[in-house]
């Protein structure tokens, strides 16, 4: 008898929030967490683990997967207040700053998004079988591209991402492992031998922005 009322009280309250209508969130100052993105046409899946800490605009980011058949890996240590960022490789013991131009863009839903659907993830059979989810819509002019990307509806915590970029394709990205905080913040502390890397250009003369930095 008190589970069937429990139950029954848990639905009333999701079905109340369900009722409600989303608003547009930012997610955690500090996150840790794992994606899986994969690029136009299914060619090259990465893997990445992240650290990002928008108090102080950085982010790190360790990716590996495969380009048709190359592998391909990348350790990536982003200062947005000071626009560069060490590509660093432990195992010639070598740093290369690079320099950009773009500004931070934090984890959140943007204020001109368009709200699309709220569903559930899992089940609405019983308590904690499902995870409540907003999902948004809107473009970039910018990045000429359009996006949708789901969030939670209780914390606001990435789910997917999927950006269609002109004359590029579509880039999805699954978020997982999730952990608000930062368990270890000397992860964006770079190692010793990156404290003489000098900036330097990239071979093409181009200043890479945030999101063609993370690609």
């Amino acid at each position: 008898m008190q589970a069937l009322l429990l139950l029954t009280v848990s639905l009333s309250v999701l079905f109340s929030v369900l009722a409600q209508t989303p608003h547009p969130c930012k997610a955690p100052p500090y996150l840790e967490g794992k994606l899986v993105v994969l690029f136009p046409e299914g060619h090259t899946t990465v893997f990445e683990q992240f650290a990002y800490d928008a108090v102080e605009q950085r982010i790190r980011v360790v990716a590996s997967g495969k380009e048709s058949t190359h592998n391909v890996f990348v350790d990536r240590l982003m200062f947005f207040r000071e626009r560069f960022y060490y590509d660093i490789n432990y195992h010639n013991q070598s740093c290369v700053k690079t320099p950009f131009s773009a500004d931070f863009v934090p984890i959140e839903i943007p204020v001109d998004a368009h709200h699309k659907a709220q569903f559930v993830l899992g089940s609405l059979s019983a308590p904690a079988q499902g995870l409540l989810v907003n999902d948004w819509v809107g473009s970039v002019p910018k990045m000429k591209a359009n996006y949708s990307m789901s969030f939670t509806e209780f914390g606001c915590i990435p789910i997917t991402t999927l950006y269609n970029v002109e004359k590029m394709g579509h880039f999805l990205s699954s978020f997982f492992d999730i952990v608000i905080g930062l368990e270890n913040p000397d992860i964006f502390i770079p190692p010793s031998f990156c404290t003489s890397a000098k900036l330097e250009q990239r071979k093409d003369g181009k200043v890479v922005d945030f999101f063609t930095s993370l690609l």
